[in-house]
């Protein structure tokens, strides 16, 4: 996943999706993909105003120059081993890209052009949409029937084919997990919380939920378990 982050910054993808406010994976059909967008946004008018409030939606803005800007640090856990010299060569010739810093801890902070930004929010939306393809059609999780999952990555719907999960089956919540925050390193909003929800396919009732705010307090008492028991 950190080779995410180097691909689209030195792609310079240039085509945008439309943004929703909900959207269904289920399995490919042999011929097309069958990834369904649901509930579209409103209006999609192509006029500056519309541009701003969607730039407004997704981030934390600076206004400089009466140019619109956006500052973005990438954590170290999402950026590969680099140098500044190497961050200035991958940004070279790449339009929207102002700057880009390479910071002490690992961290990288770059500042970019509106549009560019929504450009890689768009491209991270398609990325990760894509390896939940991935899961669906894997065969790792057969009784996954499809992912549902907000816009901003933070809610997940799983439709499954039973009432109760396998070890298997739950480590794909990690997985949702991080494709939450990996969606919120870009958007500029790291989630406080990511939700999965388990959905029996049959009866379409929510058996099993985990929460990402709930990891550390989960571990805690795991450890001391082990603790107690080792006493």
């Amino acid at each position: 996943m950190k080779k995410i982050l180097v691909l689209l910054i030195c792609a310079g993808l240039l085509g945008t999706c439309a943004c929703s406010k909900e959207t269904t994976i289920t399995k490919s059909a042999e011929e097309s993909t069958t990834t369904t967008t649901t509930y579209e946004t409103e209006d999609t008018s192509e006029d500056s105003s519309d541009g701003l409030e969607k730039a407004a939606a997704i981030g934390s803005f600076e206004v400089e120059e009466n140019i619109l800007t956006v500052t973005i640090t990438f954590p170290s856990d999402y950026v590969e081993e680099t140098s500044q010299e190497e961050v200035d060569e991958k940004i070279k010739g790449n339009d929207g890209i102002i700057s880009a810093t390479y910071n002490e801890d690992g961290s990288v902070t770059y500042v970019m052009t509106k549009e560019k930004h929504i450009e890689l929010v768009d491209a991270i939306e398609e990325s990760l949409d894509a390896s939940l393809q991935e899961i669906i059609d894997s065969g790792n999780y057969p009784n996954f029937v499809s992912i549902t999952h907000n816009e901003d990555f933070t809610d997940f719907k799983v439709e499954y084919a039973g009432d109760s999960t396998g070890l298997a089956d739950v480590f794909a919540v990690y997985i949702l997990y991080y494709s939450g925050g990996m969606y919120g390193v870009f958007s500029g909003e790291r989630p406080e919380n990511v939700h999965v929800a388990f959905v029996s396919s049959e009866t379409g009732e929510i058996f099993e939920e985990y929460n990402s705010r709930d990891m550390n307090t989960e571990t805690e008492t795991e450890t001391e378990t082990e603790t107690e028991t080792a006493e």
